[in-house]
């Protein structure tokens, strides 16, 4: 059962500023980041006990970020280390940007959660697949998939990893047409890459543009993050200042060529640096310290837990793409080569994270060993957090 998150000065410059005239300014002189021992110790045994080559991390107190920095490498063969700036796929938090992208929607009066997705007279009609749909199909609301309770597609059998040649048309088409779902939507969990892909064609439908440009001009460009994109899947896509990737044991084979980001945008799509999630999180975080881009009744619906949206042997609840418990809301991503986790908590504290690979065997392990890390930056009253702002 997975750990419950909650239960595990200043430096100034040796110079002053000087007015155009030569007198003193009375301007506080720049601050600069010192290193906090604790968890840079941390991280280092983190890295070291799961195989990380390199990673990054980003840590923000009511709406300030107060800690920034990137560890070991980037790129392992030319010697590139990672950077503040260096940009990581960011696998399933990619969720949290779809489901933001949806509640957007939702605040702006063009759908409601309730709405069906398949069928005549749904946000989606007919478009795809062949008619009559499957059972249950045409009993999808937008409310199940952005809870996991869709009724089957999920898991070990989830279609987002089927037939990787088909384009993202072509991969709905042949899923309603071939994969039955197993129960009634809302009734039951199974967590589902697929359903978040359903959720990137809604919001391209009704956001009336493709779902990246929806999330950047609505998401990103609003609360100031310029660095995130929609991963290549080879190689020879890397964009500059991205990382490399290294698979451990039987994921070397898919870190490249393999997984369609394009496909799979709305489910694991992004690539980013941890400061342009924090300025995500802390716009979505129903706090005060930083403008939000949902209102705070949209907010409540987007953490709201339903009956059926408890997964993982009862040791998860899902609110819409976050994982919610009381004011510690989280999620995090796991593909070859690709770790990365966002977290929030009520009392300020956020923390982003990335790493250019992930623990095989037991990657869920990584996550436990971090989650024991977040604890201590989100609790431990000695960490001598500066104020600052590296925003």
């Amino acid at each position: 059962m997975a750990p419950k998150l909650g239960t595990i000065a200043f430096i100034a410059m040796l110079f002053f500023s000087c007015k155009k005239d030569g007198t003193p300014s009375n301007d506080p002189p720049p601050a600069t980041q010192a290193d906090i021992g604790p968890i840079d110790s941390a991280i280092a045994k983190w890295q070291s006990d799961n195989t990380m080559p390199g990673m990054s991390l980003a840590v923000s107190r009511n709406g300030k970020m107060v800690y920034t920095k990137g560890y070991g490498m980037a790129d392992k063969e030319s010697g590139e280390k990672v950077t503040t700036a260096s940009l990581f796929r960011i696998a399933s938090v990619s969720k949290l940007l779809t489901s933001v992208a949806v509640m957007k929607l939702v605040q702006g009066g063009k759908l409601t959660l309730e709405q069906k997705v398949f069928g005549s007279g749904a946000i989606l009609g007919t478009t795809y697949g062949t008619q009559p749909y499957k059972k249950y199909v045409a009993d999808i609301t937008v409310n199940d998939l952005l809870h996991h309770t869709i009724g089957g597609w999920g898991q070990d059998n989830d279609p987002a990893f089927f037939n990787k040649n088909l384009d993202v048309a072509g991969l709905i088409n042949w899923t309603l047409d071939n994969v039955a779902l197993s129960k009634q939507p809302g009734t039951g969990f199974a967590y589902s890459n697929f359903g978040y892909m359903l959720l990137g064609r809604i919001v391209e439908k009704l956001g009336g543009k493709t779902y990246e440009q929806y999330v950047t001009d609505e998401i990103w460009s609003k609360v100031g993050a310029t660095a995130s994109a929609i991963a290549g899947t080879a190689l020879a896509d890397r964009k500059e200042k991205e990382v490399k990737y290294y698979g451990q044991q039987g994921d070397a084979s898919f870190v490249y060529d393999y997984m369609q980001f394009r496909r799979a945008d709305g489910a694991f799509g992004w690539l980013g640096t941890p400061k342009d999630l924090l300025l995500f999180a802390n716009a979505v975080d129903s706090s005060s310290t930083r403008p939000d881009i949902l209102s705070p009744e949209t907010i409540k619906k987007m953490v709201a837990v339903t009956p059926a949206s408890i997964g993982f042997g009862g040791s998860m609840q899902f609110g819409c793409g976050w994982v919610v418990e009381g004011g510690e809301w989280f999620w995090w991503g796991s593909l070859p080569g690709t770790f990365a986790i966002l977290y929030r908590n009520s009392n300020g504290i956020c923390v982003a994270a990335t790493a250019n690979s992930r623990r095989q065997p037991t990657p869920e392990n990584g996550l436990y060993s971090f989650i024991r890390i977040i604890n201590f930056m989100a609790f431990d009253k000695t960490i001598p957090w500066q104020d600052i702002d590296q925003f």
